[in-house]
């Protein structure tokens, strides 16, 4: 089930996209929102904030909150830090697996991995999909888990929306302790351009991430290939005083 404020937001996406709420006129207050959809500020805070971040409204103090576009800047941006701000992808997003198959690690593959060439995992296909937008998927991912641990799951992949790091989690109490992630840019591969309704060899990010539990090692990873129109990623740097 979809967050309160991830449905409200969605709500407040379609308003604007089909008029109800025009370019450049005002939305109402978060006082009235909270009345008018019966969730609390808290809720229409986060659900602005996510209406914000696709560039469709502005927020400024006593200026209110002002229409500035009827379609998003781009289908879908989030701030990922943190295991947690991976989680909340997983909660506003859907995953639709293509396939699952047991595989061995090619050079290649091992070596953009980090595991032993010829070392058999269990990989699963899919798209992520914003659901504000089913029919421009943000990205193709493909998961490698150990054997052991998919197998444990392998009936639960098509049925479960969240993150399959949680699954196992859950199953076998590994717990992620660390994500090691690797970002290039890349063409969009042939092999997936289709499914993602996109042109190979079109900018896309390679994003390659790597779960390690409480004991270094590496048990799942995953390796996404998001079309430059889709996706931005999005990292703030702080100041340590």
């Amino acid at each position: 089930m979809k967050p309160r404020y991830a449905e409200l937001a969605e709500q407040l996406i379609q308003a604007i996209g089909d008029g109800t709420f025009e370019v450049g006129s005002a939305l109402p207050s978060e006082l009235d929102l909270s009345a008018q959809y019966g969730v609390s500020r808290a809720t229409v805070r986060s659900a602005l904030e996510r209406v914000q971040e696709l560039g469709l409204i502005s927020r400024r103090k006593r200026a209110g909150i002002r229409v500035e576009a009827s379609k998003p800047r781009v289908a879908f941006e989030q701030s990922l830090s943190s295991v947690e701000d991976l989680v909340q992808f997983a909660v506003v997003t859907e995953r639709h697996v293509q396939s699952v198959m047991e595989i061995s690690a090619s050079p290649s593959l091992a070596a953009q991995l980090g595991v032993a060439t010829g070392s058999r995992w269990l990989r699963t296909e899919m798209l992520r999909v914003d659901p504000t937008k089913p029919d421009r998927p943000i990205c193709w991912t493909d998961v490698y888990l150990e054997p052991a641990l998919g197998a444990g799951i392998r009936r639960e992949l098509r049925k479960s929306s969240g993150l399959i790091c949680e699954m196992v989690e859950q199953r076998f109490g590994r717990v992620v302790r660390e994500v090691r992630q690797e970002i290039r840019a890349i063409g969009v591969p042939a092999r997936v351009a289709k499914q993602l309704g996109a042109t190979a060899d079109e900018h896309a990010l390679e994003i390659t991430r790597h779960y390690i539990d409480e004991h270094g090692i590496v048990f799942e990873a995953t390796v996404s290939v998001l079309p430059a129109d889709r996706f931005t990623y999005a990292l703030q740097l702080r100041r340590h005083d």
